[in-house]
């Protein structure tokens, strides 16, 4: 599995070198590197990653009444038509896959004209983490990157709309409703500032324990409350806000806002992009106190990565150096997910 991933990845990367002069035929292989990624999440083996296990018991037991306030209704539904058509919790991974992975990739047509180099990216970043473990919030992060389009067109009702549907498939997208009210204007050095200072601003609050996660919403405070005695019973991790991965993140943002100018020519879609990955690199350290809140938030805010760290290549004057750079920096970040982090065995 490991190895298809890898191969995978190389495909994208060297497509990504001759993508301007490969013209209608780079579709043909873009579109079956999305098939063989959505073959690869479906076929997956029980207990390679990590939440495929419990997903399949989501699956066999979706009747269980314990699981209406931890499972959506959506998977519980599907698990129940596809249990009785296939009897194999496959068929609901075949479908997931299906959504999240061509979501992503029909956004990153729209969002960027390196579409393989951010292909590429997604495979050494959030494929794995969504296609595979994470597979309600891999459906739900593709359709927010179609809401960041909506977004930059000041298309708001249709972006809630997007958001209301993306709810549906993982009840943590409520988190996105704040987005209707960001505007993808052109920053002023001010605001620039600003967003630079919630990275710091997020460790202040990491340190004098200051919680902010205290949410009078029936479900999610019932949501938060457990996690709160998971921890305290000592069933999740704390969270490390030194681990390596963050503050690549965070060395990579503040180089990304100094390259503004430029890589604006390039991302019409920049401002609200980097609002975005201020609030997910703020909220892993500022959430800190409750783990699953911190990378849940973090992550899916943090989707836009895909395309901010494919837009280095726009800073580096060397067309092949700069490419070489970005895939590079994916290359590291893969390793890391599957050897450090662990996400998926071996």
């Amino acid at each position: 599995m490991i190895v298809a991933i890898l191969l995978l990845f190389a495909v994208s990367a060297f497509f990504s070198f001759f993508e301007e002069k490969l013209g209608t035929f780079k579709w043909f292989v873009y579109a079956f590197i999305g098939l063989m990624l959505i073959i690869l999440a479906a076929i997956r083996p029980i207990g390679i990653d990590n939440d495929s296990l419990v997903y399949e018991d989501y699956f066999f037991h979706y009747d269980n009444p314990l699981y209406e306030m931890t499972v959506e209704y959506s998977y519980r539904w599907l698990s129940s038509l596809f249990y009785v058509m296939f009897k194999d919790v496959h068929s609901v991974f075949l479908f997931y896959a299906i959504l999240g992975v061509s979501l992503k990739l029909f956004a990153f047509r729209k969002l960027t004209s390196k579409p393989f180099l951010a292909l590429a990216i997604y495979i050494c970043t959030y494929y794995i983490l969504h296609e595979f473990t994470q597979i309600r919030v891999g459906v739900s992060s593709g359709i927010l990157l179609f809401v960041i389009i909506l977004l930059g067109n000041d298309q708001r009702m249709k972006a809630l709309g997007l958001i209301l549907i993306a709810m549906v498939f993982h009840y943590s997208s409520a988190m996105l409703l704040p987005l209707l009210f960001f505007s993808n204007e052109e920053m002023t050095e001010r605001e620039k500032k600003f967003y630079l200072a919630l990275i710091p601003l997020g460790y202040i609050f990491c340190f004098l324990h200051i919680e902010l996660t205290t949410l009078p919403i029936p479900y999610i405070a019932d949501k938060l409350e457990s996690y709160q005695e998971m921890k305290e019973q000592g069933f999740l991790d704390e969270v490390n806000v030194f681990n390596l991965v963050y503050l690549v993140k965070i060395a990579m943002f503040f180089y990304l806002v100094s390259f503004y100018d430029i890589i604006k020519e390039h991302n019409k879609f920049l401002p609200i992009m980097v609002k975005m990955e201020s609030i997910s690199l703020f909220s892993f350290s500022a959430l800190s106190s409750l783990p699953v809140l911190s990378f849940r938030v973090s992550e899916l805010f943090g989707i836009v990565e895909i395309v901010l760290f494919a837009n280095i290549f726009y800073t580096i004057r060397s067309c092949w150096l700069s490419k070489i750079v970005v895939l590079g920096i994916g290359f590291v970040l893969l390793s890391i997910t599957i050897f450090y982090n662990k996400l998926i065995q071996i």
